[in-house]
């Protein structure tokens, strides 16, 4: 899909949207795709698209209200 021109500004005064203003809106937001990094991929598919991550997990031991638990984190595999 094109990249949609980004929308003006409205003034702060009152005034009527149209209904092509929210067709210009729902333009606009209906172009914006992810965008590919580092660890992560997105990929076209039907319907959207599928962004897949390549992540580092580490374990942390975690104190919860006094009882020991633990927390996941997920960040880059070069850590």
């Amino acid at each position: 899909m094109p990249q949609e021109p980004r929308l003006q500004m409205l003034p702060d005064s009152s005034m009527k949207l149209s209904g092509q203003h929210f067709r210009k809106v729902v333009r606009r937001i209906e172009s914006i795709v992810p965008l590919a990094g580092d660890n992560i991929t997105v990929e076209p598919k039907e319907g959207g698209y599928e962004i897949s991550a390549t992540l580092n997990v580490i374990t942390l031991n975690v104190c919860s209200n006094g009882t020991p638990s633990t927390i996941m984190v997920y960040g880059p595999l070069d850590l």
